[in-house]
């Protein structure tokens, strides 16, 4: 009976639930970004436990950039909480022909770059087959990220 009437609660208040945007596993924690609304959360933390958990749009505190060139692609972005940067990034490459015995296979990473006062203070990497951050149509209404933080740069 007590689900039934959050259940009833939830769907009355016409809120839609969160739809996932980005989420992976960093050994036994978990990185997530969700959208509700025009609201992005960056969430970092065992699952159902945030230890961090930030939130931005149009307005502010997250700013996305994109970075497409030949047969592959950046994209990050940029959440902001007073000195501390949480840049969630993704880079994928497209399988090479290198010559008629050698391929290079496809090649995709993902985590967040923690960074303070613009110096990086840790790399948390997705576990390897987990994340991978495609583009939505929120995105485009984001501030631009001048900054363009990757793991090359920091």
């Amino acid at each position: 009976m007590t689900i039934g009437l959050i259940l009833g609660a939830i769907m009355a208040s016409g809120t839609p639930a969160p739809q996932t945007v980005f989420t992976c596993r960093a050994d036994a924690k978990r990185i997530a970004v969700t959208l509700s609304g025009d609201r992005l959360t960056y969430s970092f933390g065992p699952p159902g436990r945030p230890e961090i958990s930030l939130k931005g749009g149009p307005q502010g505190g997250v700013f996305y950039h994109r970075t497409m060139y030949n047969r592959g692609e950046d994209q990050t972005l940029r959440f902001v909480s007073g000195q501390w940067n949480y840049v969630l990034f993704n880079r994928w490459q497209a399988p090479q022909q290198l010559s008629s015995e050698r391929i290079e296979p496809e090649y995709n990473v993902s985590g967040v770059l923690v960074m303070r006062d613009g110096k990086l203070v840790r790399r948390i990497d997705c576990n390897k087959g987990s994340g991978n951050l495609t583009e939505w149509p929120i995105f485009k209404q984001l501030k631009q990220d001048e900054e363009n933080v990757t793991p090359d740069d920091a």
